[in-house]
């Protein structure tokens, strides 16, 4: 955010890729359902900022172009539709798409409705419609869900604002940095619909420049971080809301995008209940009817162990034969919540003294992770694995350093997604073959007993598929946590899982670990 210059109460930032982030400075905390923060003393000591999100933003774009381009042999985006051919299409659509309006959360919700059923829609599909229509209306969904997400973090700061925009605190001004940048046609939409200016500054590697900011204030070359984003940060272009199209969006917002939500809310919900969002009525699958090549390992989460007796509850898992244990690391601070803190070095080196056979996978889902590695390396701890929604604004950059000091520790190291990240994000990683797993979360961290989210199985598939076809054997397991039940276990186990985490599902079943780990389908 320094970087970016955004550093003064009530100043906006997005950054764009393939979700969108959203950040709203503030002269105090605030906090409010479907946000995240506050975060206090940032981006400077005197303020605070409060952060929405989009999960599909920029990947709907791909997806788009992916699906309508030709397959044949070609790999990568070797024989696929441009992107600047798809815009120049787009370009020449009125706004509205002729009457079709798309939701953009084809991989849950967020900001300012935190659903992870929600699902993507079109409305208004006629046979007239071309790929031109339909990829104006994604590039347009987005921007309507970023408007969305402005006036909820306005919204939850009480910052004020009149039509004209004079003599109020509302900024209307947003600095953008990011994949989307790269679109003149989705920068104006930005613009157009949000009904903001849009500035785009020289240089958009704000973490780059945010570095050089405070270095030259340290060194004596500036001598606050205001002047030296005065002096540094510099605007490259103003992309201004066109009038017209933002009198045609304005009406578009309030009276169809604005109302398609709340109306397939429970449609989203029920089909995901018919799909086995209940995880009792999961389908047997039809194409993925392969069996696990190597045996299965159940890992408990001693989360849902009973706490006041954990060395008897760990003596019961050796005696069950069982080899690994899960340990959910959570500080209170990168989940917002007192509830949301669990475990330390501290107990990790306690198990690990009682019990040196097990095999400890600890899941930090923390602020500022690279503190914990040193301590957790010497409390024997054997696999760290860090949440890659905390890796920040470059995070295959920030993952990929992260992950080369767990490994230099001696221990091994595995990455955590939740269950509305998209796959193809930590294919890079992968690819440096510096983590051995894979933790693809069924739930949203933080709490056990949660249901089962079906989105999951396809990210299962996905990984699974792309191990499959490399052209060596691949050195990273699958790991599937939350939600797990016969029913569910038995779909992970089919599509790939090699290790299933389970909490609930084993420390409270009414007849013992054995029993459980034979409704889990592990025999």
């Amino acid at each position: 955010m320094i970087g970016l210059g955004t550093i003064h109460p009530h100043r906006l930032c997005l950054i764009t890729g393939s979700s969108h982030l959203h950040c709203l400075v503030t002269p105090h905390p605030v906090s409010k359902s479907g946000m995240w923060g506050a975060y206090r003393g940032a981006p400077l000591p005197h303020l605070s900022f409060a952060e929405g999100g989009q999960s599909s933003t920029g990947v709907l774009a791909r997806w788009f172009r992916d699906l309508v381009s030709s397959s044949g042999d070609a790999k990568g985006d070797e024989g696929k539709i441009s992107y600047q051919r798809l815009d120049e299409e787009a370009s020449r659509i009125a706004p509205g798409s002729d009457g079709l309006v798309a939701l953009e959360t084809w991989q849950g919700s967020r900001t300012p409705h935190t659903d992870p059923l929600a699902r993507g829609a079109f409305v208004g599909l006629t046979l007239s419609h071309t790929r031109a229509h339909i990829f104006r209306a994604i590039l347009e969904s987005v921007c309507y869900g970023t408007r969305s997400c402005f006036d909820a973090l306005e919204a939850a700061a009480e910052v004020r604002s009149d039509p004209s925009g004079k003599d109020v605190d509302r900024s209307n001004e947003v600095v953008i940095a990011g994949g989307a940048t790269r679109s003149a046609l989705w920068l104006q939409l930005h613009a157009d619909i949000s009904g903001r200016t849009f500035l785009l500054n020289e240089n958009t590697d704000g973490p780059l420049l945010g570095c050089a900011i405070l270095a030259s204030v340290g060194s004596g070359i500036y001598s606050s971080v205001d002047e030296a984003v005065e002096n540094m940060v510099r605007v490259k272009d103003r992309i201004e809301p066109n009038a017209e199209a933002r009198k045609a969006y304005d009406r578009l917002y309030e009276e169809v995008y604005s109302k398609v939500r709340p109306s397939v809310t429970s449609i989203f919900h029920a089909m995901a209940e018919l799909r086995g969002g209940e995880a009792s009525e999961l389908a047997e699958p039809t194409t993925y009817d392969r069996k696990p090549l190597r045996k299965v390992v159940v890992s408990p989460s001693i989360l849902a162990a009973d706490w006041s007796d954990l060395k008897g509850e760990l003596q019961k898992c050796v005696d069950a034969g069982l080899t690994h244990i899960h340990v959910d690391v959570f500080d209170g601070v990168f989940l917002d919540s007192p509830y949301a803190l669990t475990f330390g070095p501290q107990m990790v080196k306690a198990i690990n003294n009682r019990f040196p056979s097990l095999f400890l996978d600890i899941h930090l889902c923390v602020d500022r992770p690279t503190r914990f590695i040193e301590a957790m390396a010497a409390a024997g701890a054997s696999r760290l694995i860090f949440q890659w929604e905390a890796m920040g604004e470059n995070p295959l950059q920030a993952a990929v350093s992260l992950a080369r000091s767990v490994v230099e520790s001696g221990m091994k190291c595995g990455v955590s997604i939740n269950p509305t990240t998209d796959v193809q994000e930590i294919i890079p990683l992968l690819q440096t073959e510096l983590v051995d797993l894979v933790d693809i979360l069924a739930v949203e961290p933080g709490f056990g007993g949660q249901t089962f989210n079906p989105i999951v199985l396809n990210k299962i598939s996905q990984l699974q598929q792309w191990r499959d076809s490399r052209e060596r054997e691949s050195r990273f397991a699958i790991l599937v946590d939350g939600g797990m039940n016969k029913a569910t276990s038995k779909s992970v186990i089919e599509r790939g899982a090699d290790i299933i985490v389970a909490g609930t599902a084993m420390f409270r079943h009414p007849s013992g670990l054995s029993e459980a780990l034979k409704d889990l389908n592990i025999t």
